[in-house]
């Protein structure tokens, strides 16, 4: 059952793929919150070598194929940082615009880069993992929580003044929602993550389309 959601969660993200494409095409490419397109990529990476994996079977293509997984997450997953300023630039709030801001943006960013490189995909050492049916290859032990806490919390106060610059909770209820959707243990499967991944791509790309059609509203 596990490998079909994976599967429909790839399909789900190339879907979404392409309607990140067509906002972009209708506001501006230039809008340094497209990076979302590269985070979605990501994630329907993530969710294809999972969904693949007992097919693939045991091996170092399968190890390479999931190192990759992890490299992805590492470089690809704090630009999330710079679509919450994004969204914060237009949203009009005063300080978002300030140089000094821009500068700690870009500073966090990298900074959550190299932690992620650094404390877990540096040298990484996998091991072959069944769960529910899903081969993958996954790292021993407890990942360091700093890169996804980071993100996470720049997410959550963007998604609060968003709601209340905007009137827009849409992406606070996909910060949230991804959050507490993990903790559904009680219905033994191993995408409970990744549909929360979804259902926040979801929030930040109807986020994006919401302050696109405001900004089209106000320059009429």
């Amino acid at each position: 059952m596990d490998t079909i959601i994976y599967i429909v969660l790839t399909l789900a993200y190339l879907i979404l793929f392409l309607f990140g494409i067509r906002i972009a095409m209708n506001h501006s490419w230039l809008s340094i919150g497209n990076v979302v397109l590269l985070v979605i990529l990501a994630l329907a990476y993530d969710n294809l070598i999972l969904a693949l994996g007992k097919f693939i079977g045991e091996g170092e293509l399968l190890r390479i194929l999931n190192v990759i997984r992890y490299w992805l997450h590492a470089l690809i997953t704090p630009l999330l940082v710079l679509t919450a300023w994004d969204f914060l630039l237009r949203a009009d709030v005063k300080w978002a615009k300030a140089k000094i801001v821009s500068w700690l943006v870009l500073a966090i960013t990298l900074g959550l880069i190299i932690i992620e490189i650094t404390t877990v995909v540096w040298d990484i050492t996998l091991k072959p993992t069944w769960d529910y049916g899903i081969l993958s290859y996954e790292k021993a032990g407890n990942g360091n929580p700093i890169m996804i806490i980071g993100v996470s919390l720049s997410l959550l106060i963007t998604s609060i003044i968003i709601w209340w610059k905007q009137k827009w909770p849409w992406l606070f209820v996909g910060v949230l929602v991804m959050s507490f959707v993990p903790v559904l243990h009680f219905l033994h499967t191993s995408t409970l993550s990744n549909i929360g991944e979804l259902l926040l791509m979801i929030a930040l790309l109807a986020t994006k389309n919401y302050q696109n059609k405001r900004d089209v509203g106000s320059n009429q």
